[in-house]
C-alpha cells in the first residue's frame, strides 16, 4: 500500500496541507535579519537575554492557563531531537488555526536516527546497542518530550504517558503515545493501514481465545494510541517490509504520577483487555524485560555515530530533517 512509503500522495490535498512548510519559510527570514542585527549591535545581546527570561516565564504561565503556543514549529532541543509533531497537532483530524491557544490538538512527540551502522538484532546477545543502552536512550526521549512541551508551552495535563524505542537494522525510532482527540490507529485513514489491519488481526485472536461472557467486540486497551503503536505507524510511513521480518527491539517507558517506569505492552497481565501485547507479538518485536538495568552510552560513537537526524510525520508531509 502506497500510505506508508516517502514521498506518497495517496491522500486528499484539499483536506492536510502542510503549514509547516510555509511558518519554516516565514521563520528563516526572521532568523536571518536577527543574526544581522546582533552583529550589528552586539550591546543588544544582554537585553535578548532578559528577553529570553521573560518569555520562559511566560511560557510557564500560558501552561499554567491550559494555553500554548503552536503558531510556528520549533527545531527540537535535545540531542536525540524529539520533537512535537506540528503536522499532526495542526492538521489532524481536522486543520486547526495555529493562532489560537486553547484548541484541542493531538500531542505526539517523536525522533527518527540512522547511524552509520548496525544498532542490533532482537536474537542478538552481544547487539551494538545493547537493550540496556536502548532502555536509557527511551528513558531520555521521555525527558526531551516534557522539555519540548514546556517550550512549546502546553500543560502538564496534555503530555502523552508514553515513550518508546523501536531499534532495528541501523536505525532508531522513538514515538510517543498520543494525547487528545480520537484514535490515529481506528481513525486514520478508517484504519486502513499497516497498523490497522494487525490490530484486526489482534482482534480476531482475542476473540478466538476470549472466555465465556467476555466481549469479543472489543478494540485495543487505550485505543490504539500507545507508543508502540505510534512508533509502528512511522516505521511504515518509511518502510516498505514488514516489521516481523525486521527482527526489532521495542523498550517503552510510562510517566506515572509516581515518576517514570520501564512497562510491559499494555495488556500483558490481564485478562478481561487486550493490548499492545498482541499487537507486539503480531508484529514479531522483541520487548525489552522490565528488569533490565539501563545502561549509560554517548550518542556521538554509538553504532558509529548518528547519520541522520529527522523526524518521520505520522501524517501526510515530508519529514523534517535536523543538523547536529
Amino acid at each position: 500500500m502506497s500510505w506508508y512509503r516517502r514521498g506518497s500522495a495517496s491522500y486528499d490535498k484539499k483536506t492536510y496541507f502542510d503549514p509547516l512548510a510555509i511558518v519554516l519559510a516565514s521563520s528563516s527570514v526572521t532568523v536571518s535579519l536577527s543574526a544581522r542585527c546582533m552583529m550589528l549591535f552586539p550591546s543588544i545581546h544582554n537585553v535578548s537575554l532578559l528577553f529570553l527570561g521573560a518569555l520562559i516565564a511566560v511560557s510557564h504561565i500560558r501552561g499554567v492557563a491550559g494555553m500554548y503556543d503552536i503558531s510556528l514549529p520549533l527545531d527540537p532541543a535535545g540531542p536525540l531531537k524529539v520533537t512535537l509533531d506540528y503536522g499532526l497537532a495542526t492538521t489532524w483530524p481536522w486543520p486547526q488555526d495555529v493562532n489560537l491557544t486553547t484548541a484541542k490538538c493531538n500531542w505526539q512527540y517523536s525522533s527518527h536516527i540512522v547511524f552509520a551502522n548496525r544498532v542490533g538484532d532482537s536474537d542478538e546477545s552481544d547487539s551494538p546497542v545493547s537493550d540496556g543502552q536502548l532502555c536509557q536512550i527511551a528513558r531520555d526521549a521521555a525527558d526531551e518530550m516534557t522539555r519540548e512541551r514546556i517550550r512549546y508551552g502546553i500543560r502538564n495535563g496534555a503530555e502523552p504517558v508514553g515513550m518508546a524505542a523501536l531499534a532495528w537494522g541501523n536505525e532508531i525510532i522513538l514515538a510517543s503515545s498520543m494525547k487528545g482527540v480520537g484514535s490515529f490507529s481506528y481513525d486514520f485513514l478508517n484504519g486502513d493501514t499497516p497498523v490497522g489491519r494487525s490490530l484486526q488481526q489482534c482482534q480476531i485472536v482475542w476473540r478466538d481465545n476470549i472466555s465465556p461472557g467476555q466481549n469479543p467486540n472489543k478494540l485495543h486497551k487505550n485505543r490504539g494510541n500507545c507508543a508502540e503503536l505510534l512508533a509502528a505507524h512511522l516505521y511504515y510511513k518509511n518502510n516498505r517490509f514488514d516489521l516481523q521480518d525486521q527482527k526489532a527491539r521495542m523498550g517503552t517507558w510510562l510517566n506515572l504520577a509516581d515518576g517514570c517506569v520501564k512497562k510491559d505492552p499494555c495488556g500483558t497481565t490481564e485478562e478481561d483487555v487486550w493490548g499492545c501485547n498482541l499487537f507486539t507479538a503480531n508484529q514479531g518485536l522483541r520487548t525489552l524485560d522490565t528488569n533490565t538495568p539501563s545502561e549509560p552510552y554517548t550518542l556521538a560513537p554509538l553504532a558509529g555515530g548518528p547519520t541522520i537526524h529527522e523526524q518521520i510525520r505520522l501524517c501526510p508531509g515530508q519529514p523534517r530533517f535536523f543538523i547536529g
